[in-house]
């Protein structure tokens, strides 16, 4: 069956409007931008899970050192109990008392953060220019 040139013409351009809206849905989702925002988020949430559970502070949190059998760049989070002195002077972590423990700095954890988006967002930039 023939067609009307001008319906499918139309059609043509309904097709082309649809397209254009899903490219651009597709290039917000993986701009650098949005994946380095997604990801800021993300630590954002996790520190405030780390907090929460914690308890905001009553406790420092520490990481114990890797276990043998976890993955390359694992790292165990525990919860530290009461200070030493308070249960009865026993000697702290790391002297004779049992394996010390480090202690997360947040300001650390976030400048890491900062700096690996900054990372992924010029790696997708040079990238976009050595393409064209």
């Amino acid at each position: 069956m023939p067609q009307d040139p001008a319906t499918i013409q139309r059609q043509i351009e309904d097709t082309r409007a649809e397209l254009a809206e899903t490219i651009d849905a597709i290039a917000e989702i993986v701009s650098p931008r949005r994946v380095a925002e997604r990801a800021g988020e993300q630590v954002r949430a996790k520190a405030a899970e780390l907090r929460a559970r914690v308890g905001h502070g009553a406790r420092p949190v520490e990481l114990a050192g890797a276990a043998p059998t976890a993955g390359r760049g694992a790292v165990a989070v525990t919860a530290v109990p009461a200070p030493a002195a308070a249960a009865g002077g026993a000697a702290p972590a790391g002297q004779g008392g049992g394996p010390a423990k480090r202690t997360v700095r947040w300001g650390r954890v976030a400048l890491a953060a900062g700096a690996t988006m900054l990372l992924v967002a010029r790696t997708t930039r040079r990238r976009r220019r050595r393409r064209g």
